[in-house]
């Protein structure tokens, strides 16, 4: 139970580290970003650039510590299966903020 408690945390603390990476593109984010993306490409949706910044990362730890606590639960856990959601975190803001900037 202690290996995954540490596990818990340092995945969690990977997911915030999200925030720097926003803050880092704050002043070339648009004050409105698109998050949201039709089939042809056009957008369908935008969120204020706050609640892209504060949210997005805020929202990846809450599910990557939710996730933690199942699986330490789970008696057959990987060590790998801690870092899936932080994994997916950096990727969604490298997405973010690909399409933001562009």
């Amino acid at each position: 139970m202690k290996r995954s408690s540490k596990l818990v945390i340092a995945s969690a603390v990977a997911c915030a580290l999200t925030l720097v990476a926003f803050l880092a593109f704050y002043g070339s984010l648009p004050e409105s970003i698109p998050v949201q993306f039709g089939l042809t490409g056009g957008v369908n949706s935008y969120w204020p650039r706050e609640a892209v910044v504060i949210g997005v990362p805020a929202v990846c730890v809450a599910v990557d510590v939710a996730a933690g606590l199942s699986l330490a639960k789970k008696e057959d856990a990987r060590p790998w299966m801690y870092w899936i959601v932080p994994a997916i975190a950096f990727a969604v803001t490298g997405l973010i903020l690909f399409m933001g900037t562009r």
